[in-house]
């Protein structure tokens, strides 16, 4: 029978070092730490609830199923996009504080909340749904090779998170790039073969586009910081080359 005590699972402090800015109240934004108790499978989602519930009740972040499936936590954690419910304390460089800062290249609402809105939008401008061009095969459902089920499974664990904009350096700098998230989600409905090819087609042309496909730089930063191991810029070269070899290519 194991013998550990609440107190053996504290390990220690840690200092985290947490943006804040409230634009109706603060000229600039600055930094304020918090020290807490470390405990044995904290997350940095955990850590802010603590300080939030405990500490100081005006730090506002977003936050919902704490399981990595929701998105709504991501943050920049150390230099890094990352979601707080799926960033465990433990694994982070604690000899200095853990700085916590809402994600680049959006607009921030208050401290760690950043205006989406725009992802959104990129996001709904690839229209994001089914649209088959034939009626079901079997009259109720539309059937799916496993293969082709296959070839859409890297991308369609999206959650919608937005750490890969954040972290791509074109979308940072045109608002009008349809960003990583947007194109990873075009490939997901572009290699549907349920679709139909005209389908397919429209969707290549309406991506043909300088603020589109040929805006990716191929840096792979989406790609790196993914919480779910998609990667948006091989999507995004795959349908690049589809658009050369149909001749669809935009010439700036």
């Amino acid at each position: 029978m194991s013998t550990k005590t609440a107190d053996d699972t504290h390990r220690g402090t840690v200092t985290l070092k947490v943006f804040r800015y409230v634009p109706e109240e603060d000229e600039d934004s600055y930094f304020k730490e918090y020290s807490i108790e470390r405990q044995e499978g904290m997350t940095v989602l955990d850590a802010l609830i603590r300080i939030r519930d405990h500490q100081d009740p005006t730090l506002t972040f977003r936050h919902s199923c704490r399981m990595a499936r929701c998105g709504s936590d991501a943050m920049y954690i150390d230099g890094r996009q990352r979601l707080a419910c799926n960033t465990q304390i433990e694994d982070l460089d604690l000899s200095t504080p853990v700085q916590i800062e809402p994600l680049p290249n959006e607009d921030v609402e208050r401290d760690l909340v950043v205006d989406m809105d725009g992802f959104y939008d990129r996001m709904e401008s690839v229209e994001p749904w089914f649209q088959p061009d034939h009626e079901p095969e079997t009259g109720d459902e539309y059937l799916q090779s496993h293969e082709n089920r296959q070839n859409i499974d890297t991308v369609l664990d999206c959650i919608w998170c937005g750490c890969c904009s954040s972290s791509c350096n074109p979308a940072g700098n045109d608002d009008d790039f349809t960003g990583p998230a947007a194109l990873a989600k075009a490939y997901r409905f572009f290699k549907d073969e349920r679709e139909g090819d005209e389908t397919r087609q429209r969707r290549l042309e309406m991506l043909n586009k300088s603020h589109g496909l040929w805006r990716c730089h191929t840096q792979f930063n989406c790609t790196e910081v993914c919480p779910k191991g998609i990667s948006p810029t091989e999507a995004i070269m795959e349908m690049s080359k589809e658009a050369v070899k149909q001749k669809l290519r935009f010439w700036r």
